[in-house]
């Protein structure tokens, strides 16, 4: 399965029922069973937390900057 606006590198080889999320790059192989998104993508366990922490970013640039000043 692709979502929209995907691009994908050519000469590769995508798994059997693999999942890409919207707007994804693929520039390599993607296994078996395996749900990627981002750009470049990787997996989406991992893409998810990196998104929370930067959608914090502001916060935690505000706090370490506190923290320096003391």
């Amino acid at each position: 399965m692709i979502g929209g606006q995907v691009g994908i590198a050519g000469h590769l080889v995508i798994g059997d029922r693999a999942k890409i999320a919207a707007q994804s790059g693929i520039g390599g192989n993607i296994a078996d069973d395996m749900t990627v998104q981002g750009s470049p993508a990787f997996a989406i366990g991992e893409y998810k937390r990196s998104y929370v922490l930067f959608r914090n970013l502001p916060e935690i640039k505000k706090r370490l900057d506190e923290m320096e000043r003391r």
